[in-house]
């Protein structure tokens, strides 16, 4: 009988690289071209996964970021010793961020900005993350606390969200003004190989993955 992945137990699963990691300010090789990076998180989720991808656009060789951690100080600090030794001496030609949680946009603007890449993101992503740090210091709205009560919260997780509000645009670098968009079953070429791009929501409004059949590899 046919089972659904979903179903088997972790146990099933395979970890290829074992307890292998990359260590903060250097990468991984996982698959011809593509480098794996994991930067620490201040949260219960302690780490992040991100990726860099051998790239090459308009004739200039270089590599593709896929999400960036949050803006914080050592995330700036891992890049910049990621960029500076890791990238055989090829430059950024562009960031690709999958959704707007802050540990995946967070530090997007930071080399958007400072290396005058293009920023390529879904469109609900982009426009849903600069709405939401136009909160940033602002008190949360009576409408919305209405709206928690009404649904049955305690006065303390009403209150929890009420301490909460505004905070998500601390963890966000200024995103750059424009971006190219990202749509579901979009081919982006990235190096020697098509990524399909796979939108789905629930997680994010219009989080995206990338697939790349001749590597067999989803991220």
């Amino acid at each position: 009988k046919r089972q659904s992945y979903m179903n088997l137990p972790e146990r099933e699963l395979h970890y290829p690289f074992g307890d292998e990691l990359p260590e903060p300010g250097s990468t991984m090789e996982v698959a011809p071209g593509v480098r794996w990076v994991r930067m620490v998180l201040p949260f219960a989720l302690n780490h992040i996964n991100l990726w860099l991808l051998r790239d090459e656009i308009d004739g200039r060789d270089g590599w593709t970021v896929v999400d960036c951690c949050i803006a914080r100080e050592e995330a700036r600090t891992q890049w910049e010793q990621i960029f500076a030794t890791q990238l055989e001496g090829l430059p950024i030609l562009r960031v690709i961020v999958t959704h707007m949680h802050p540990d995946h946009i967070g530090m997007a603007g930071w080399p958007t900005r400072r290396y005058g890449l293009r920023l390529w993101i879904p469109r609900l992503e982009y426009l849903s993350c600069r709405a939401l740090t136009a909160d940033t210091q602002r008190e949360a709205p009576a409408g919305a606390l209405g709206v928690y009560r009404e649904a049955g919260w305690s006065a303390a997780a009403v209150e929890a969200y009420r301490a909460r509000f505004g905070n998500f645009g601390r963890h966000i670098h200024p995103l750059p003004d424009s971006y190219t968009r990202l749509q579901d079953g979009d081919i982006v070429r990235i190096g020697d190989h098509d990524w399909e791009v796979v939108s789905g929501n629930g997680h994010s409004p219009e989080h995206s993955c990338f697939y790349c059949a001749d590597l067999k590899l989803l991220i």
